[in-house]
């Protein structure tokens, strides 16, 4: 910590700038820094004990501040010092959802971390840590429409799958995209239904072999000659597929979720017939087992979906699938990721199977044509994460210090949680948090401030003399 060295070395009283300018510290040999720390430790971390009295440990936290509202740019925000307000105002329901909504960001960003854990090669490990420009600090931007806040000048890893912060934005952008695209088309008179397919699967299918099947069996679905003709007679103008998988007593269950749209209403109960009997044909045809009438094949009318779908709502059933709870003793991947966050290792081990299978994979696959009728545009994933950056107007520019001190904490939601409520209230929440961390932050790592300290000092003292 920079400012923490900064602020050592202004307790111990050596200023000699020119001199560290001139010299390494390298060139100090390790017996010699030990014997000096031996003998003189005491006398010089004795002015560094301030850090670790409680009625001024806080003073390490305002300098932080300080130096925060010093490094901003003078068009930001700063952090400055004010009165304390009360955390909680009674301002009524919105003050709660909006409280609400940001603890569910707060769990994200800690399965994030739990997700780094596991995949500590991919790009997840930068998202929403490390700076795009080394030339600007971290910035707090803030939606006043939507009254949400969020980082700037952050890299993202846009992975729909295995990131659960990137994961929420792009889902929510993709969902927008589904329920514009089924209200256009039920505006002309189109009419919409849900398709769920699933196969026949096993305790120790492989996961990658039941997808790749599942991807042919559809392909032959859409494209063979009878099935075609069919669906032209009834009028079928696209579809969207959704692909989603739980893990329970039987492995891997992959399925689909397609919405189709047609141009006319049609026999639900014939639909079905048809599509049961010929996707068990295409499942044999992609050398998956089969899967029984019953269970293989369902549709509902997109209003008068199951419960679950009722739950979520149609674009709900479609986009957040991997994000849900699993029904029915099923976890979903992101409930792996919980029960691996909880120490369950097996857990973890089945997330790294779904991250690598997945890895790649669109969320939501439109056939061709469709966006164009419906009006949909099209984006990527990179620009539905950075959707909400884009939308937001920056408000503070945090120091590195600052920034540090969060990600050892594993505090980048509660920051904005903090943010938010102060907005809505004008309160002073986001400062004393700061504060708190710093404070922490001392009190957690004194014994390593002291013994820096002491460091400083010697390489200090050598420089003066061979100045």
């Amino acid at each position: 910590m920079d400012i923490l060295a900064h602020q050592r070395g202004s307790a111990i009283a050596y200023n000699h700038h020119s001199t560290l300018r001139k010299s390494s510290f390298s060139s100090l040999s390790p017996h010699s820094i030990r014997a000096y720390q031996k003998n003189n430790l005491l006398q010089k971390t004795a002015n560094t004990s301030h850090f670790v009295h409680n009625q001024q440990i806080s003073d390490v936290a305002k300098k932080l501040r300080l130096k925060n509202a010093q490094d901003s740019d003078p068009s930001l925000g700063k952090i400055t010092k004010s009165a304390s307000k009360p955390i909680f105002k009674g301002l009524g329901d919105d003050f709660v959802i909006l409280r609400e909504k940001a603890s569910l960001r707060v769990k994200r960003f800690l399965l994030q971390d739990q997700a780094c854990k596991l995949l500590p090669s991919e790009r997840i490990n930068n998202c929403l840590k490390k700076r795009i420009s080394k030339d600007k600090g971290v910035l707090v931007k803030y939606n006043p429409v939507t009254k949400a806040a969020c980082y700037g000048n952050l890299q993202l890893c846009s992975s729909v799958w295995s990131c659960p912060v990137c994961a929420a934005k792009i889902s929510e952008k993709r969902r927008s995209e589904l329920k514009q695209g089924i209200a256009r088309h039920r505006k002309n008179g189109g009419h919409v239904y849900l398709l769920t397919l699933t196969n026949l699967h096993h305790f120790g299918d492989n996961l990658i072999e039941l997808m790749a099947g599942q991807k042919k069996a559809l392909k032959y679905l859409w494209s063979d000659r009878k099935s075609k003709e069919h669906f032209a007679e009834l009028g079928k103008v696209g579809h969207i597929t959704a692909n989603e998988v739980t893990h329970g007593e039987n492995g891997w269950h992959p399925h689909m979720h397609i919405l189709m749209f047609f141009d006319k209403n049609v026999d639900i109960k014939e639909l079905q017939t048809f599509i049961a009997n010929y996707w068990q044909h295409c499942c044999k045809k992609a050398n998956l087992k089969k899967p029984s009438l019953d269970y293989g094949c369902d549709i509902t009318d997109g209003s008068f979906a199951d419960r679950y779908v009722s739950k979520w709502g149609l674009e709900e059933e479609m986009t957040k699938g991997h994000i849900k709870k699993g029904r029915e003793g099923g976890n979903t991947p992101f409930d792996l990721l919980r029960l691996s966050e909880s120490g369950c290792e097996r857990s973890g081990q089945l997330f790294q199977q779904f991250a690598a299978a997945y890895k790649g994979k669109r969320q939501l696959f439109w056939s061709s044509g469709l966006k164009d009728l419906l009006g949909v545009p099209k984006i990527t994933d990179k620009q539905a994460a950075e959707s909400e950056d884009n939308d937001s107007t920056e408000e503070q520019e945090l120091a590195m210090e600052i920034w540090r001190l969060v990600l050892i904490y594993k505090a980048r939601g509660e920051l904005l949680k903090v943010f938010e409520l102060d907005k809505f209230d004008g309160g002073n929440r986001f400062d004393m948090f700061i504060e708190g961390l710093a404070e922490r932050y001392v009190v957690d790592y004194q014994d390593k401030l002291m013994r820096d300290a002491g460091i400083i000092g010697v390489r200090a003292e050598y420089l003066q003399q061979c100045s």
